[in-house]
């Protein structure tokens, strides 16, 4: 096991001794040389941020690292990790990295999360792991052994990140045969790195000696100084001439060097350790080699024997290169340099066996529910029906689109030839064909397995016809065809109710349900994708789920929003994000529904930051051709903010892209309505009657949000009969879309009060607005610049006062506090010129912030009507200033 996935097994499966053997120390068993002078390095590297151990495969680095670990007193806990060329991703490399210190007991909150992506992580997921080390109570110490297996640059540089911005809490310990990294160098420069190299690991003639009489060996003086100089201190090279002397009953003359190379490494394990072991114990290694770790009932299945456990109990003792893991009793492992020699001779003198060995092991893996080792090992057998197989009796489809596993598996598969016929591999085809977008050769590997369906087992079939059913619906997710996304799902429920394996599987269903129900969406058949979405939650709490859940939080907090519900939407849509951000997901990678959903709320409830945040976020998130949705509302909502801060350039701008950003898909009908009512508004902006009467003809009658859109039309061209003929059925609740469009239309409605004079019944409209609105807080209606709501409540400052949730502060005068130090004290002299009723209410709302553009379209006045009347309100009081026209407007009680 060599993936992200291993944090999950951390947390389903504590005692697994593959994901164990990966994040523990070795246990050292045998008596090892004392080497104080070294124990001291790693002592003093520990010290700081960084040490660095290289050298040569065999020469000490992990023994080293251990016997400090076993020997030294740490600052702090250990992390161990042992990595492997598969942990390379950034994903997979973090995960396991979080696992490791999880294991030894650093401090992580729960909330830190973890990467459920193997390809990628997000910084921000990095950066709550260096502040939690940052804040711990002692210093980390973090060993990472094979260091060299990680070649991804992203890697190296997150690496560096979290060393640098974790206040000295975190400390490196990196064992690699290759200490090149440029990132290292700058730790170096500045005094921050211990190195200890092959030539500081080398054994000198005293340990070497050490090392000989804990083998019951003794060689004179210059037999030790030749053998320590030909071997040139090598540890493997040292203990591989021990066990020689052991064998031949005394020392022996070593005509030639060990420079560690493996010619030389094979010759001498050859000769000294196998030769020197019984047939039976050879042909266990030969039979046992082809697993990185084996336990007794995975060597007697490899063997066809039942003396697993004997032998490896036999070897260990006997330190014939092999270690039993440590905290994962019965689990045992091969030294790499035996390993190799072991199946490098395999496959010379039983070259016929290799193949066989794997299905054995692939057999194995499978019956004890390790998918990816089973599909290696099969596909190591060039077996590939067999490897095909059990991903798909394993319902491992789910973990090929989605989760942590992806890209090992997509690599255990790479070499699928295409002359391999059968449903099982044209459903992998199928699969992969998929996580590329290569719909075409995806539909047809589907077809062709579904055919071949009747040639399987009957048992294979529900999960094979699962398989292509899931498939099927992510396909018409896609393409937004609802008929074939309901047909994908009965097909899919039916055939997973009828698999023994679903239970262990809920990504399965997850998928099918998030991709019905966000076509459903699509479609606007709200009440059965809410259904459908509810039940993917449900089922997505499971394991392996995060991506189909990611999708429902986010496509349940868009409908939501488009039902008027915006409290619930912003409760989803967080959800959603706060999920993202602990599965270290990038925002690049995530569905951008539920950070759309949270733009939407933010611009009703007048948060511009956030809405300017969350929508930036939404537009990185997910192109066209796989999310029209999320593609198409973005630059709707932005030519909305464009429009509340009057650039109705770049509003237009905006509208203009949907098309192109929906993939040049046709809209559906609620979502072109959206689009024809946001053209309207834009338009209305602008002044411009003719494009905006044109965009509210496309919308589908009948809507309360059309005909509030028509009375604003019918206000600004001053027909207030027919606003408040056009506005009566909303009012009256005979026709209602949401909350929404009846606080617009309240609104309206005590505009064209006021512009009658009666101001009763123009203050109640606005309490019923106001009192409609505050639930969900929806502010941009009261608040935008030029909006119906601005000059309403400067005429109601009242209102103001008892609706704090508007986050205003009414003026003095009001009836209400003002704000801190606004009353003058002493007599104020009145103007000896009064102000007119206009001037009046353009000083009401000069008070009120607004500018005389907004003023100006508050009133339906042109702006140089509104700057002559700023003129003579100067002159007036006797100021040269709009503050100081307010300032002493409100000492007289004017506003």
């Amino acid at each position: 096991m060599s993936t992200a996935a291993g944090a999950e097994r951390a947390r389903s499966r504590p005692d697994d001794p593959l994901l164990v053997a990966k994040l523990v120390s070795p246990r050292i068993r045998t008596p090892v040389v004392d080497r104080p002078r070294l124990v001291e390095l790693v002592s003093r590297g520990v010290d700081g941020p960084l040490t660095v151990v290289s050298g040569a495969a065999g020469s000490g680095k992990t023994l080293l690292v251990a016997s400090w670990c076993a020997t030294a007193t740490s600052p702090g806990p250990v992390a161990w990790l042992t990595l492997e060329p598969e942990d390379d991703a950034p994903g997979a490399f973090w995960a396991y990295v979080i696992a490791a210190l999880r294991r030894a007991g650093a401090r992580l909150p729960d909330d830190v999360g973890e990467p459920f992506l193997d390809s990628s992580v997000a910084h921000h997921l990095l950066a709550r792991v260096a502040d939690s080390l940052a804040t711990g109570a002692t210093p980390v110490v973090l060993v990472l052994d094979q260091f060299e297996a990680v070649t991804s640059r992203q890697v190296h540089q997150e690496l560096d990140v979290l060393l640098r911005h974790t206040a000295g809490m975190l400390r490196l310990v990196l064992l690699t045969r290759d200490d090149g990294s440029r990132w290292l160098h700058r730790y170096e420069l500045r005094g921050d790195l211990v190195r200890i190299r092959n030539a500081d690991l080398a054994f000198t003639e005293e340990e070497a000696a050490c090392l000989l009489q804990q083998h019951g060996l003794q060689l004179p003086p210059a037999a030790l100084s030749a053998l320590t100089e030909q071997t040139s201190g090598w540890a493997a090279g040292l203990r591989l001439c021990a066990l020689s002397m052991q064998r031949r009953g005394g020392p022996a003359p070593f005509e030639a060097p060990l420079p560690g190379t493996d010619p030389t490494v094979t010759g001498y394990l050859v000769d000294e350790v196998l030769e020197g072991q019984p047939p039976d114990v050879r042909d266990f290694l030969a039979r046992t080699c082809v697993v990185d770790r084996l336990c007794p009932a995975l060597a007697d299945a490899l063997t066809g024997r039942a003396d697993g456990e004997v032998v490896l109990r036999r070897l260990q003792t006997a330190n014939v290169l092999t270690t039993e893991v440590e905290q994962a009793p019965g689990w045992y492992r091969y030294h790499p340099l035996l390993l190799h020699v072991l199946r490098a001779e395999l496959g010379r003198a039983r070259p016929g066996s290799v193949d066989e060995l794997h299905r054995r092991a692939s057999a194995w893996f499978e019956r004890e529910g390790l998918l990816l080792e089973a599909v290696r090992h099969a596909a190591a057998a060039s077996d590939w029906q067999a490897a095909t197989a059990v991903v798909v009796r394993r319902l491992g489809i789910g973990r090929i689109l989605v989760g942590r596993e992806t890209n090992q598996l997509d690599a255990a598969l790479l070499d699928l030839p295409a002359t391999v016929g059968g449903s099982m591999p044209a459903v992998i085809r199928a699969a992969r064909a998929l996580t590329v977008f290569d719909l075409e050769a995806c539909r047809e590997q589907v077809a062709a397995a579904e055919e071949r369906a009747e040639d399987e087992a009957e048992a294979d079939r529900p999960p094979l016809l699962a398989s292509t059913a899931v498939i099927r619906a992510i396909v018409a997710r896609i393409d937004g065809d609802l008929p074939a996304a309901e047909s994908a799902l009965a097909a899919g429920e039916s055939q997973l109710s009828r698999t023994p394996e679903a239970g262990a599987h809920p990504e399965m269903h997850a998928l099918l349900l998030s991709s019905v129900g966000t076509v459903q969406l699509w479609a606007g058949r709200f009440d059965e994708a809410e259904q459908v979405l509810r039940r993917g939650l449900a089922v997505s709490a499971g394991p392996g789920c995060q991506y189909p859940r990611l999708n429902v939080l986010g496509r349940l907090a868009v409908l939501e929003y488009a039902r008027g519900e915006l409290g619930r939407a912003a409760e989803l849509g967080r959800a959603e994000v706060a999920l993202a951000d602990e599965s270290g997901l990038p925002v690049a990678r995530r569905t951008g529904a539920g950070h759309l959903a949270l733009a939407l709320v933010a611009v009703d409830q007048g948060d511009q930051t956030a809405a300017r945040r969350h929508l930036d976020a939404a537009a990185a998130s997910v192109g066209a051709r796989q999310d029209p949705l999320v593609a198409a509302w973005v630059p709707m909502l932005r030519a909305l903010v464009h429009a509340d801060h009057r650039d109705a350039r770049r509003a237009l701008s905006s509208l203009a892209a949907v098309p192109a950003a929906a993939g040049g898909r046709s809209l559906p009908p609620w979502l072109a309505d959206r689009l024809a009512l946001t053209s309207a508004l834009v338009h209305t902006e602008r002044r411009d009657a003719a494009a905006a009467e044109a965009a509210l003809d496309a919308v589908t009658p009948p809507s309360a949000q059309q005909v509030v859109a028509r009375a604003t039309l019918a206000l600004a061209g001053g027909d207030r009969g027919r606003a408040a003929e056009l506005l009566s059925p909303v009012l009256a609740g005979e026709l209602i879309d949401d909350t929404g469009s009846q606080v617009e239309a309240w609104l309206l409605a005590a505009r064209v009060h006021l512009a009658n004079r009666a101001r009763p019944l123009a203050r109640e409209a606005l309490r019923r607005a106001l009192s409609l609105a505050e639930p969900e807080r929806r502010r941009r209606v009261f608040l935008r610049p030029g909006g119906p709501g601005r000059g309403l409540l400067s005429a109601f400052p009242d209102l103001v006062g008892a609706n704090g949730w508007l986050g205003l502060t009414p003026p003095v005068g009001s009836g209400t506090p003002g704000p801190r130090g606004a009353a003058v004290a002493g007599p104020v002299e009145m103007p000896a010129e009064p102000l007119t009723n206009r001037e009046t209410t353009v000083l009401v709302r000069m008070a009120q912030a607004m500018s005389a553009e907004d003023i100006a379209h508050d009133l339906f006045l042109s702006i140089n009507t509104v700057k002559t009347h700023q003129r003579g309100i100067y002159r007036k009081l006797a100021v040269s200033r709009r503050n100081d026209a307010v300032r002493k407007a409100r000492s007289l009680g004017l506003v």
